[in-house]
């Protein structure tokens, strides 16, 4: 079972909401480049357009190179799922089943949809690509900006 409750918010984002308790904060929290993510060579054929298309189109800064592993999977499950879909399409929902007599028996097909899309869906969520997901995301200044570099850099004590 995964995780309950709302994601938690990066500490950037709580410094920006005017949170000061120390006990709430994760001083050391990673922060990764921004670089943009490189489309790996061995992608899926199918896959390269949603990578390219994706990247387009999302918010700056929100699938960074860190994610890319992520990032891949959820266009490699968006091309399963395009494909298999249309293979569904055409064979339709049901089949003949040849061991029983040709009793109609459920498309494997449907499995295979559904458990693509609910990758796509999950995925998406966590890359901040549904409009739900997107709302909790906040354009936080750099960390090099002088105001938040003093708020995340830990303070030494003199005396």
């Amino acid at each position: 079972m995964g995780r309950r409750g709302p994601a938690p918010l990066p500490t950037r984002v709580k410094l920006l909401h005017g949170e000061t308790r120390p006990s709430r904060l994760n001083r050391n929290e990673p922060h990764p480049p921004a670089d943009v993510p490189v489309m790996p060579d061995d992608l899926l054929e199918a896959a390269k357009p949603i990578w390219e298309r994706v990247l387009a189109a999302q918010a700056p800064g929100v699938i960074l190179a860190a994610h890319a592993e992520v990032f891949r999977i959820y266009c490699e499950s968006a091309a399963r799922y395009a494909e298999a879909s249309s293979l569904l399409a055409r064979s339709g929902l049901l089949l003949r089943d040849g061991h029983h007599g040709g009793a109609p028996v459920k498309n494997p097909l449907c499995q295979i949809v559904r458990d693509n899309a609910d990758q796509v869906r999950v995925l998406a969520r966590e890359l901040g690509l549904t409009p739900s997901s997107l709302s909790g995301v906040h354009a936080a200044p750099a960390p090099e900006d002088s105001a938040m570099l003093a708020l995340l850099t830990p303070r030494r004590r003199t005396g």
